[in-house]
């Protein structure tokens, strides 16, 4: 009850400052969020500031931080699947995922992925 008298409340949890959501937030971006402070993650393509939330996590800190600076997607559906994130983070809302940049021949490019390198044999 405390979360959602919190989120309720006229406070700025998305850290925007009054801002508008923005569109088109890159993962680089939300990458660059992810400490305790300020950790931003992406679910079903919206970012979320879940630096608030931090305190509340019925599962502490350290499984939104696993998530903090990634697309937190995946986990959160193993978890939370009957969970209404739209309802629940609501006023967290940083704005929505650029889809992913695509890479030659509508190849998607692999993020957290090793480069590999290319002998000239393998050409």
């Amino acid at each position: 009850m405390d979360w959602l008298r919190l989120s309720r409340s006229k406070a700025d949890l998305s850290g925007l400052k009054g801002g508008a959501p923005r569109r088109g937030i890159t993962l680089e971006e939300v990458k660059q969020h992810r400490t305790r402070d300020d950790a931003w993650t992406a679910i079903r393509g919206k970012v979320y500031n879940m630096s608030a939330y931090m305190a509340f996590h019925p599962g502490g800190d350290k499984m939104l931080l696993a998530v903090a600076g990634k697309d937190g997607t995946a986990m959160f559906d193993k978890y939370h699947p009957w969970v209404n994130i739209d309802f629940l983070m609501s006023a967290c809302v940083v704005g929505l995922l650029a889809p992913p940049t695509p890479g030659p021949a509508g190849v998607e490019w692999e993020d957290d992925a090793p480069a590999q390198e290319h002998k000239p044999d393998d050409l």
